[in-house]
């Protein structure tokens, strides 16, 4: 399990997922252009604006790590049939990317404490389709042996309440 998180930690480095985030942030401000503030490592966006957006984008990119196709298959679900979204081709611009990364929790657990075990953060796209500015980081928290299609599921179910999506 430790080889498995120190190589999504390693992909994830090298495909620049996990700096992408702090690449948006204004770091004088802490502001983002999408309308997110970054304090004590967490995001707080504009639901309004974000939801703004979510309504007038045709395209959705959608970011996963390859080896997830738990996450693929249930974002695709979202994006497509409750968002009715279409699906951006690889490299081409998207009006929105969504990204789904595991959270890997840190240091030792004792008893029944609640870790953060994945975001689903949500930008605006670079012409080549990649993430640009963040307009919306959802994290779904539980506890740390809760398997990753579990937190896939929980995670989409807590966006669909946040904004009401059936």
């Amino acid at each position: 399990m430790l080889w498995g998180s120190v190589f999504v930690a390693a992909v994830g480095i090298a495909m620049g997922v996990f700096a992408g985030p702090a690449c948006a942030q204004n770091e004088s401000l802490g502001q983002d252009a999408g309308h997110c503030t970054l304090k004590d490592h967490i995001y707080t966006c504009d639901g309004a604006r974000f939801h703004e957006a979510l309504l007038s984008a045709q395209t959705v990119a959608i970011d996963v790590h390859n080896w997830d196709g738990v996450a693929r298959v249930q974002v695709t679900d979202l994006v497509t049939k409750k968002l009715n979204k279409t699906l951006a081709q690889p490299g081409m611009q998207a009006d929105l990317v969504f990204l789904m990364i595991p959270i890997d929790p840190s240091g030792v657990m004792n008893g029944a404490v609640d870790s953060d075990l994945g975001t689903l953060r949500i930008y605006t796209s670079t012409p080549e389709g990649r993430p640009a500015h963040l307009l919306w980081a959802e994290t779904y928290s539980g506890m740390p042996d809760l398997p990753w299609p579990a937190v896939v599921r929980g995670l989409i179910r807590q966006f669909q309440a946040h904004f009401q999506i059936k």
